[in-house]
């Protein structure tokens, strides 16, 4: 069952792959008569999605049409008979077997029944002790009761209370919390205080809610571009990405990706390396500067 599950992973995995390769083959086919970059991708996906519908097409008609036909001529050959004949053999008998085993009544031999002696003394003898130890019993089961109780209920009270290990890391958790929920505000505030006047609320709260999204993820958020006023260049929105950046502890590279998506507009004519660059230079005429005490 398990080498049948791998051998079909790796066929899958090796269809996947010549289609993906299939793929990036008619896109650099694409880019080298011209088209565009999106082009080449989008070439890239139509072409994988028709290749995979034409082998799982292909596949459909094989199991229904071809199979059972080819099955039938390679039936014809003696040795492929037999060889398939002894592969169904087992299943059968192991069939067979447990149906016989089902099927068998279970037969128990009579106990014999304990002979009784008549005699009077004998008797007495005999139910003297009996009782006497029934008695013995009924007295230690309590004793022999007690101790695994009194001995789990101590180990489950031991088990509630927290380990040493385990109170420092819940406290050095918390500070790790509570110092990184202070310096997410202290960013909001400056963007807040900074950029007041040069964005609507509504636009402001944007801004907030992609600065905290890119704090707490490590990927780049989905966004939406946000036009500031015209009065702030691009050189301001260079050293505002720095300043944030430079308290969240990210990369510059990932810091200018994140400014060139939300403010497109205003770094329309900035290339990202560029942005990467100059975000840290100072100009005399800029109205965001860059701010080294909020780090």
């Amino acid at each position: 069952m398990e080498q049948k599950k791998t051998e079909h992973i790796t066929l899958n995995l090796i269809v996947f792959g010549t289609i993906v390769i299939i793929g990036i083959l008619a896109r650099q086919t694409a880019l080298h008569y011209g088209w565009d970059e999106f082009s080449g991708y989008l070439i890239l996906v139509v072409c994988s999605i028709v290749i995979g519908a034409i082998y799982l097409n292909l596949q459909m008609v094989f199991s229904q049409l071809l199979s059972p036909t080819i099955e039938k001529c390679f039936m014809r050959f003696e040795c492929y008979r037999n060889k398939a004949i002894a592969v169904e053999s087992p299943v059968a008998h192991t069939g067979l077997a447990e149906n016989t085993i089902n099927s068998e009544p279970i037969i128990s031999e009579p106990e014999p029944e304990p002979e009784v002696e008549t005699t009077s003394d004998t008797t007495e003898e005999v139910s003297t002790p009996s009782c006497l130890e029934l008695n013995e019993d009924v007295a230690e089961l309590p004793k022999e009761e007690a101790t695994p109780s009194t001995i789990n209920n101590i180990s489950i009270e031991e088990s509630k209370q927290p380990t040493e290990y385990e109170i420092f890391r819940a406290n050095a958790m918390a500070e790790k919390e509570r110092a990184s929920q202070e310096k997410l505000d202290k960013v909001l505030s400056y963007t807040k205080q900074h950029l007041v006047l040069y964005l609507s609320e509504t636009d402001l709260n944007r801004l907030c809610g992609y600065i905290t999204e890119y704090y707490f993820s490590d990927s780049l958020p989905k966004v939406e571009q946000i036009k500031v006023d015209a009065q702030l260049k691009t050189i301001d929105i260079m050293h505002f990405g720095w300043n944030i950046g430079k308290v969240f502890g990210k990369p510059r590279l990932q810091t200018a990706t994140f400014i060139k998506r939300v403010f497109a507009h205003t770094l329309r004519d900035s290339e990202i390396s560029t942005i990467e660059r100059k975000m840290s230079h100072t100009e005399s005429e800029c109205k965001i500067k860059l701010d080294r005490k909020i780090a």
